[in-house]
């Protein structure tokens, strides 16, 4: 029995809008795929529903869920193309006028931002260009969206009588402008929102997601819930982010754990030396020699900096280890079709990874035409040496258009950069690695058997880098180690341990003391 199974029944038998909280690896994706397919069986008339996403891998995802679970049809899109193609192209004549009623292109490019929203207007206008601000913590297709259903009634008579409820994924990542057209949506047009998503892994805010978004939420009219139990970590490491992110599912075990190590080499060094890894190298080797670490199974060490993370990778290559550093990449920074564009960076660079591989990871519904279709489309960029961005550029607009996807200039530009700029070759060449270091950005939706991290980067005992910390321990399925350079870090931990009843630290983690201890 799931500590949270009457929760997750509850969700599925609620009839009013609904906020999920879900924690890392709590099989978010499958109880909302249920609850859709519960939804769609009540309706008898026209009506559907609608999954929204940010990114196109999210979406695959859930259609490769509900294949087999559900047979009316729904509508499923990131959140840019849900407003594009729902809202502002059919109905922005009506709210705007005559001058708008053109089509219009998406370009994200410098050339095209602008300071105020009648700006913007105006470009759309007169240039028949939808771009975006220059300040990336407001937004501007939201905003326009909000704007025609305030003007429009047949926007408005259109998406209530199309919907009757809307599954919103990752709202922890929503911004301003986003939550204030989710809200119109439910308080105006009586709209129910079904919201998924976890304030433990907020880790855009400088991206403009809102950091009390989840507060936001209490002074509206939903019932909540919180899925708590994960589906991938190991249950010792589960408690431990627990104590920091989740204190209402600490447990105190009766025995000593094994499998969340604290790992002490802080004494000896300055700071200066801690910058440059002095003494990790024999601690790393005191990991292996102990079998704390199975240097046989997999491995990822996460460095909060590609410098530091490149730093580390040389450290240990130089000794005989065979680490590859993982960069984070321009289409790693959680645009809407990132997915995809990685996975056609993995098609263009690596010479293993076949049309086959490109198909099986973005979800395409393969026939053997499709295959034949894309592989015509993107097979001019496969290992070739003479890329340009009018290449790319034209590869990726016939891709976009074959697959009805609205890819911006700035995911085009970002994408040119990744596969054209030599310090990213080797997020593209080694896809099965067993030993890895990367950054907790290029680390999110990920799953390792064995993590590594530093203290150092965590100082959530000031309140600071608090989703980065519960985003890098729930990354390990078995095994979590933490250096402890930040003697704060560690004070905070026996400190917070012992408010949740930990009064024994080798319930919670096991220390390692550092080889000169």
């Amino acid at each position: 029995m799931l500590i949270d199974q009457r929760q997750r029944d509850e969700i599925l038998a609620d009839n009013e809008s609904i906020v999920v909280s879900a924690s890392a690896g709590s099989g978010k994706t499958t109880i909302m795929v249920r609850k859709m397919a519960i939804e769609l069986e009540k309706i008898t008339n026209h009506q559907t529903i609608a999954a929204i996403t940010f990114t196109v891998k999210a979406t695959e995802e859930i259609k490769r869920k509900v294949s087999n679970k559900i047979a009316k049809p729904f509508v499923t899109m990131t959140n840019d193309a849900f407003i594009e193609n729902e809202i502002i192209r059919p109905f922005i004549k009506d709210a705007y006028g005559v001058d708008y009623g053109k089509d219009y292109i998406v370009n994200y490019e410098r050339q095209y931002k602008f300071e105020d929203f009648s700006t913007g207007l105006e470009q759309l206008k007169i240039e028949n260009i939808l771009g975006s601000f220059e300040d990336n913590t407001q937004n501007f297709n939201f905003r326009l969206a909000f704007n025609i259903l305030e003007r429009s009634t047949a926007a408005q008579e259109y998406i209530k009588f199309k919907f009757t409820m809307i599954f919103i994924d990752e709202y922890q990542d929503s911004d301003g402008d986003m939550h204030r057209f989710f809200m119109k949506l439910k308080n105006d047009l009586n709209i129910k929102l079904f919201i998924v998503g976890d304030s433990k892994q907020a880790i855009y805010i400088w991206r403009g997601a809102m950091r009390n978004i989840f507060e936001l939420l209490e002074n509206e009219n939903f019932n909540f819930y919180e899925l708590v139990t994960n589906f991938r970590c190991h249950k010792e490491i589960e408690n431990y982010a627990n104590v920091f992110h989740n204190q209402h599912y600490v447990t105190v075990p009766n025995e000593d754990v094994q499998n969340v190590f604290f790992k002490d080499y802080y004494s000896p060094y300055d700071s200066s030396e801690l910058k440059e890894f002095v003494g990790f190298l024999e601690n790393f080797n005191n990991l292996v020699e102990d079998q704390i670490i199975d240097i046989n199974n997999e491995i990822t060490i996460i460095a909060n900096f590609n410098k530091d993370a490149m730093k580390i990778t040389d450290i240990l290559n130089q000794h005989g280890y065979n680490f590859v550093f993982i960069p984070k990449t321009p289409i790693d920074e959680g645009i809407p079709n990132g997915h995809l564009l990685k996975a056609l960076a993995f098609y263009t660079k690596n010479s293993t990874f076949s049309i086959y591989d490109f198909i099986e990871n973005v979800h395409i519904n393969e026939r053997n035409q499709t295959r034949v279709d894309i592989n015509n489309i993107i097979g001019i960029l496969k290992n070739r040496e003479d890329l340009n961005q009018q290449i790319i550029e034209d590869v990726i607009t016939q891709l976009a258009n074959y697959l009805e996807l609205s890819i911006s200039e700035e995911e085009i530009n970002k994408f040119y950069d990744s596969v054209c700029n030599s310090q990213y070759n080797a997020a593209f060449q080694l896809i099965e690695e067993k030993h890895k270091v990367m950054t907790v950005y290029a680390s999110k939706g990920l799953e390792f058997s064995q993590v590594i991290s530093f203290s150092r980067y965590y100082k959530i005992y000031d309140d600071e880098n608090i989703q980065n910390h519960y985003v890098c321990i729930t990354r390990a399925k078995d095994k979590f180690v933490m250096f402890i350079d930040n003697q704060d870090y560690y004070s905070h931990v026996l400190e917070t341990a012992n408010e949740n009843g930990i009064t024994d630290i080798n319930k919670l983690v096991k220390m390692e003391r550092a080889m000169y201890s």
